[in-house]
């Protein structure tokens, strides 16, 4: 963004004023005590939203408190704020190098954020305090295999385990067994593979032994292997039978695996029989026979056919399979064994809810929730009753309703899958796609056959551009509904925003040519369009637009190819055709009035983004088209109009209050800018930019300076790499009398802008005034020369600064001293 022009210079203390200022150091000892009490009692009972209020407080007083700084972290990770908490355990590390439990953290997250020369510096850091931390030496093979420094993280991963206590041996052991692994050394993974087995002859250690075996083709020892390891299971018992009976299937003894799983459904408990019964099924369908799929489950019913429960896992099956009716009939018998089984009532209610919503059925949703109605009643914490309750919620377009109605559901049953999926899917239409990911990722975790929760799980990813993470999820998914074209796509998208375009292609191409829809035709021509093929891509988008004729997306691919290629004619006309057909379409509107100025023609745009905006005054899209095209055109008071005429319509737009406020403060509306800041964030937290400028304003207006420190902490925590962040926080703490605090975000920034860019001047100029009140004259002076030749540069352009008189009269007086 563009920094707001300097009005002022940090006033020299008065006498009094210092002595005002000394009187006011107790009262701010004893805050910043009560603060830190405070944030403790919060972080140990696990309120963590208090925990950070508290914290924060203590950094307005002392923004360089190591503690406060740790705690925020453990607070944000805990809340599932990453990248808050990344900035703080950097702080957390910068300020007291001796936390070695701070840099163990960094050090996780930087491996998490792929920076892994950051992870070695960590590790170092750690292991030169405490050289028998195992955990460093984890990290830094970790760190170093990723870089290919394959030799070194050998060794790095040998010490983990020379060093490591007795009781974590074997877990350093098992980062060794896959390291050697991942690299082919099949024969050094199994010499720790028996290390592990006789250190901790575990389920876990005959499981990696018997994978091993399968990986070597030593069939013999793999199954006596997965044999030991259900023999010595004690809490994986059905996970056990899982990977017996998956090796069986794997080596074609398909009786075997049979005989397997049955045994298994027999010994496992409820959860566990209903998952192997599952998996059964699931090898029977994924080999086409969903005939003796069926026939499993309808024979492990029969076998108990007076006991209610196996129908309930009938119904459940059949409901999995999209055969509901079948599930009404299998828990209506469940019902007829035992009238008074909870489980089965609130199945039956579950059912009438969703086929009542699906079938547009009044009677049946009203059955089901007169079910659910008075099973709460007589027990209302059930967590089955308050997740059909939930499910009637979302159904009535309440997410904030069945969200609450879910977390007391999940508070009694912590570790429902079901339970976290359909919360998770509530939280992405409320629009928190962090709190979706966390509960979506527990969900797979408790329940890797729940398919819903890995395909919603991918949207995540991609929205949030975990690009890699949304591909495992999605081929994960895929792997069980190869079919499902849109997860194939989404998975494509992301391969391709990591560069993998060959993968992408590939990808799309199992989609069968004549099984293509427009979607699918459509992401076909995105994808030659980033790859070049012009020619390819608009044939895949016409064909895109034939299936789906007149759809905004897809005429505006063509338009983009169209304008590159030198068929603007064409696009013009086939886009007023589109109109023509859809003449109340808005999004039509705009694209018709983007063909407009393509062309140069700056009346028809105004006049198609006008229509845009009449058509749906509630799209603050549209106003922003029209309020950019009079910025374009200079006509920045008719663009303030506009946006000011989208906000009486779209009042909690943050974006929209957050552009209204940086075309007021160029105009040089302050007062103005610095309202429309303060709405935007009250609206989105996140609005980073909006947090930065408006704590650069408020301490250029002399205004609350502990706010703007706050704001502009908050801003260089959104923005990490943003040189405006680190200049506004660092002009803050220079503003607030903390020079020594400012000086290194002010070289942040420094270092941040580019040798060209018209920013660099005064941000030098802020640093020279921080050197200068830190004691350090020559600095201040070194410093100011370069502001000063940056500003020269920018005047010989016919530019010069309005700042540059006062870096002159400034450096003149250093000269002098």
């Amino acid at each position: 963004m563009r920094l707001p022009k300097l009005r002022s210079l940090l006033p020299v203390l008065s006498a009094a004023a210092l002595c005002l200022a000394l009187a006011a150091c107790k009262s701010d000892e004893q805050k910043l005590a009560e603060f830190l009490d405070r944030g403790k009692q919060a972080l140990d009972a696990e309120k963590y939203d208090e925990a950070v209020i508290e914290y924060r407080n203590v950094l307005q007083l002392d923004p360089n408190h190591p503690e406060a700084h740790y705690a925020l972290a453990r607070s944000y990770t805990a809340l599932q704020k990453l990248k808050e908490a990344y900035w703080e355990l950097h702080e957390a590390v910068r300020l007291d190098p001796s936390n070695i439990d701070a840099r163990v953290s960094f050090a996780q997250f930087s491996l998490l954020a792929k920076d892994y020369e950051e992870v070695l510096a960590q590790a170092d850091a750690i292991v030169a305090q405490e050289p028998d931390r195992a955990s460093a030496y984890t990290l830094r093979g970790e760190a170093l295999t990723a870089l290919e420094r394959f030799d070194e993280a050998e060794q790095a991963f040998a010490k983990a385990i020379e060093v490591a206590k007795p009781e974590d041996a074997p877990s350093h052991l098992s980062n060794m067994v896959q390291f050697q692994s991942r690299r082919g050394n099949l024969e050094a993974a199994r010499t720790y593979i028996d290390r592990l087995v006789e250190l901790e002859p575990s389920f876990r250690s005959y499981s990696i032994l018997g994978r091993h075996l399968v990986r070597t083709g030593e069939s013999a020892g793999a199954e006596a292997a997965f044999k030991k390891a259900l023999e010595v299971a004690k809490q994986s018992r059905s996970v056990g039978y899982r990977n017996l009976a998956g090796f069986y299937f794997n080596e074609d003894r398909l009786g075997d695996a049979v005989a397997t799983l049955e045994k298994g459904i027999e010994v496992a408990d409820d959860d566990g029989k209903l998952d192997l019964i599952y998996l059964l099924a699931r090898f029977y369908i994924s080999q086409g026979d969903t005939e003796k799929a069926d026939a499993l489950v309808e024979q492990a019913t029969e076998a108990k056919a007076d006991d209610a429960q196996p129908w309930l896992v009938l119904s459940a099956y059949r409901g999995r399979q999209s055969d509901f009716d079948g599930a009404l009939a299998a828990v209506d018998k469940a019902l007829e064994i035992d009238p008074k089984n909870r489980a089965a009532q609130l199945r039956k209610a579950e059912l009438k809810v969703d086929t009542g919503y699906r079938n547009k059925d009044d009677a049946a949703i009203a059955e089901g929730r007169a079910i659910v109605d008075d099973v709460l009643a007589v027990e209302p914490s059930n967590p089955e009753a308050l997740f059909v309750r939930a499910k009637i919620e979302m159904a009535e377009l309440d997410p904030k309703a069945a969200a609450q109605t879910l977390r007391s559901a999940l508070d009694i049953r912590p570790d429902w899958a079901q339970g976290r999926f359909v919360l998770g899917s509530a939280l992405m239409l409320l629009g928190d796609q962090n709190g979706a990911r966390a509960e979506l990722a527990r969900a797979v975790e408790l329940d890797p056959a729940l398919l819903e929760a890995r395909r919603a799980l991918a949207r995540i990813h991609s929205a949030l551009g975990e690009h890699e993470y949304a591909i495992e999820q999605g081929r994960a998914y895929l792997r069980e509904k190869p079919d499902d074209a849109a997860t194939r796509i989404l998975v494509a998208q992301s391969l391709v925003n990591l560069g993998k375009r060959d993968e992408a292609f590939a990808e799309l191409s199992k989609i069968p040519e004549a099984d293509r829809d427009a979607d699918s035709w459509y992401a076909v021509g995105r994808m030659n369009m980033v790859e070049g093929k012009l020619d390819a891509a608009r044939e895949a988008l016409l064909r895109a637009d034939a299936g789906r004729p007149n759809h905004p997306d897809i005429l505006d691919a063509l338009h983009r190819i169209d304008v590159r290629t030198g068929r603007l004619d064409e696009s013009l006309a086939r886009i007023r055709k589109a109109v023509e057909a859809e003449p109340e379409n808005p999004k039509l509107a705009m694209l018709e009035g983007n063909a407009a100025l393509a062309q140069r023609d700056l009346a028809g745009a105004e006049a198609a983004y006008k229509r845009a905006v009449e058509l749906d005054p509630a799209d603050s899209s549209a106003f922003q088209r029209l309020a950019g095209f009079y910025s374009m055109t200079n006509r920045l008071d008719e663009s303030v109009a506009t946006l000011q005429r989208s906000l009486e319509k779209n009042p909690n737009d943050a974006r929209l209050h957050e552009r209204l406020a940086t075309l007021l403060e160029y105009q040089g509306k302050v007062d103005d800018a610095m309202r429309h800041y303060e709405e935007a964030i009250g609206l989105d937290s996140s609005l980073g930019e909006s947090k930065n400028n408006l704590a650069y304003l408020i301490a250029e207006k002399g205004g609350d300076l502990d706010r703007a420190l706050d704001l502009a902490q908050e801003a260089k925590a959104l923005l990490p790499d943003n040189p405006s962040a680190a200049d506004t926080l660092g002009w803050v703490l220079f503003k607030r009398g903390i020079p020594s605090a400012a000086i290194g975000y002010l070289r942040e920034a420094v270092a941040g802008f580019g040798a060209e860019d018209d920013r660099l001047g005064i941000v030098r100029y802020h640093l020279a005034q921080a050197y200068e009140a830190n004691e350090q004259p020559d600095k201040a002076l070194e410093t100011l020369e370069e502001a000063l030749t940056a500003a020269q540069r920018g005047a010989s352009k016919g530019r010069e600064p309005s700042w540059l008189a006062d870096v002159r009269t400034m450096a003149e007086r250093l000269r002098k001293s």
